[in-house]
């Protein structure tokens, strides 16, 4: 789901803070998906975030975007996978957002909302 910024706080926000934002959503659900092999969006989501960076890469200033949080990842993202964003982290920011990524995940699945614990439900089903 794209994040609507014409809203508050978001309305206020930078286009650098912005980028930041999306790129860590994008990293979060990559290490989710890549590494931790759950995920808590569909793919349909993720491509709409994917864009959303895209599109405000695009448009921002050029001091926005190579000052934003994760730029040394996303430098050359092109939306079409997130395979590899891990692997281009730093070590620090690997652990980092490995601890978000797990913790997105327990709330997810506290509330029984996880996509693959879904998956797994329906199985033990049948």
């Amino acid at each position: 789901m794209m994040i609507d910024f014409d809203v508050m706080p978001c309305k206020y926000w930078s286009d650098q803070t912005k980028i930041s934002l999306l790129q860590r959503r994008i990293l979060v659900y990559s290490i989710q998906y890549y590494k931790l092999s759950e995920t808590v969006i569909s793919d349909k989501e993720y491509d709409s975030i994917s864009r959303q960076l895209l599109q405000l890469q695009k448009t921002a200033s050029k001091e926005d975007r190579e000052d934003s949080q994760y730029w040394y990842v996303f430098n050359d993202f092109d939306a079409n996978t997130g395979f590899d964003l891990y692997d281009r982290l730093t070590e620090k920011d690997q652990d980092y957002l490995t601890k978000i990524a797990i913790l997105v995940l327990s709330n997810y699945q506290e509330k029984g909302v996880s996509q693959s614990g879904i998956k797994r439900a329906n199985k033990s089903k049948v």
